[in-house]
């Protein structure tokens, strides 16, 4: 696998030198085995398993992926495997339970009975040991409520595993784990070889409880193979050769500061040794009689993939009614969300209105006039910022539970928005609502039932759910990273205010800003 040379320095019109990461990567990952891909840092390991899960994005990839003696695409690969992504992505207000029913019935064929897929989860529950923690709400990251760090990957493992896949690739499984969960972690995850499936996982730095529970071992250095086999075997191999692993020590942490470290080397002459030293491991595995018998092996024909089984998308029905309940749930349990918008539509709309009573009760009437412009141009620039910032600052936070999820064929991005705006709709309506009102009473506009009602349609449904969800929205979609998509608010607002006709008479605008008046909803004020 080739990928561009981020390091590499070139003229502004010629492309980057190409970089290997992987080069003559030939294995075999064994039914009813628990296979380790070890290594140091920059080995390749992700890389490795990336490519052959199917998960392997830009660069040059070159050879096939077999499955059963028979290649596979990438399409085939992604239905019959199973993939948990070192970090955990769930949404933090379901439970355990939630979660896992959720992807029950988003990935399960659509003919299967409610009852078989729940029935299925409560096999997975049981499987993964999380009896205990079923009901609990998931929590986040850095939370003091929610379930722990082990619970949530056994999570995340549930979730991928209720498609009963025949392969399992995890990456870093026991990355942020304490030692005790880290091993109850590889213990669940022997327990899964045992009873057939293929599990690779890479993993760094395990201890030496974790190490003696891998069945094989893959072992890379500068993306080549160093060592393939069993891992009992391990310290046998490099004791032959030179590097015997001392009595009482880790396994892996022999490994990786005898064998594969170049860098505890007391000068630049031993460093150089060192990875001479590895260069010549390295050598010879390729040229060993293993690798040999690998790379036959791979190449005998075999039962294939079934191809019976195909891959489905849920309906749109399905998959409104599962996101719906799903952010129903998460509207009613983020309470502090919902008191914080309490909060900002009374503030808002008190202080608006505080301010501006008594000042247009003891001036002429110009001057109340421009009060109550004032006012409004307020009222307008807080609404419609205050829509943004709602759906940015909720989007952000579900946005990579979102791509995730999307990514693996859950639902579509249809059905997830529609759900999520069916949801909001209330609080959208009732909360520009009070802070309309609140203005509107306190500033002794015009009271006239017709007025009103003009008065609460522009903030409410115009402004607030016409302008500033969608523009919060639409910047959601196109912007990644949280710091872009708070950026953004001010970059869409500012010009929005700027040719509203309060700042700038609107006559004087140049010709070619002239157009953004007219898109302006404080111009209508």
């Amino acid at each position: 696998m080739e990928v561009p040379d981020a390091n590499a320095r070139v003229g502004p019109c010629a492309s980057p030198p190409r970089k290997t990461i992987l080069s003559s990567v030939t294995g075999v990952f064994e039914p009813g085995k628990f296979t380790a891909i070890m290594g140091s840092s920059g080995a390749g390991k992700t890389t490795l398993l990336n490519a052959v899960a199917g998960e392997a994005a830009g660069g040059i990839l070159s050879g096939a992926v077999r499955f059963n003696g028979a290649k596979v695409d990438t399409a085939t690969i992604r239905r019959l495997r199973a993939f948990v992504f070192q970090d955990d992505v769930v949404m933090g207000t379901m439970t355990a339970y939630e979660a896992i029913s959720m992807s029950a019935k988003l990935r399960l064929p659509p003919d299967m009975p409610l009852e078989e897929k729940m029935r299925r989860v409560d096999q997975m529950i049981e499987i993964l040991h999380l009896e205990r923690c079923k009901d609990n709400v998931i929590g986040y990251p850095g939370e003091k409520s929610g379930v722990s760090g082990g619970e949530r990957k056994r999570i995340s493992i549930a979730m991928e595993l209720i498609t009963n896949p025949s392969v399992l690739f995890l990456d870093e499984p026991t990355s942020g784990l304490d030692t005790h969960t880290a091993h109850s972690v590889c213990k669940t995850l022997k327990e899964l070889a045992a009873a057939g499936r293929t599990v690779v996982a890479t993993i760094h730095q395990p201890s030496s409880d974790i190490f003696h529970m891998f069945d094989n071992l893959l072992l890379l250095a500068s993306g080549r193979i160093l060592y393939q086999g069993p891992s009992r075997s391990c310290m046998d191999y490099f004791a032959t050769r030179g590097s015997p692993c001392p009595q009482f020590t880790n396994p892996a942490d022999h490994i990786f500061m005898k064998v594969l470290n170049d860098q505890l080397a007391s000068s630049e002459l031993e460093r150089k040794a060192k990875r001479e030293q590895i260069e010549g491991l390295l050598s010879e595995y390729a040229e060993s009689s293993t690798f040999k018998d690998m790379e036959a092996r791979v190449k005998v024909p075999g039962s294939g993939v079934d191809k019976s089984s195909s891959s489905f998308s849920p309906s749109l029905l399905l998959q409104m009614s599962v996101l719906f309940g799903r952010a129903k749930n998460n509207a009613i349990r983020n309470r502090l969300i919902l008191r914080a918008k309490i909060g900002q539509s009374l503030f808002m709309g008190l202080l608006v209105g505080l301010i501006y009573r008594d000042l247009q009760t003891n001036q002429r009437s110009i001057q109340r006039r421009q009060d109550r412009t004032g006012a409004l141009f307020f009222v307008s620039v807080n609404v419609t910022m205050s829509a943004m910032m709602t759906v940015i600052t909720a989007f952000g936070v579900e946005r990579v539970v979102f791509e995730r999820e999307r990514s693996i064929g859950m639902y579509s991005t249809f059905a997830y928005f529609l759900a999520k705006i069916i949801v909001e709709l209330p609080h959208n309506i009732i909360f520009p609502f009070i802070q309309a009102n609140i203005v509107y009473f306190l500033l002794q506009l015009q009271l006239s039932g017709e007025k009103w009602i003009t008065w609460c349609d522009f903030f409410d449904l115009f402004l607030y759910n016409l302008l500033g969800m969608p523009t919060g929205a639409s910047s959601s979609s196109c912007l990644t990273t949280s710091g872009m998509l708070l950026g953004s608010a001010p970059i869409i607002i500012f010009p929005l205010m700027l040719f509203s006709g309060f700042f700038v008479n609107q006559k004087g605008i140049p010709v070619y800003f002239d157009w953004i008046k007219y898109i302006s909803p404080m111009r209508y004020r």
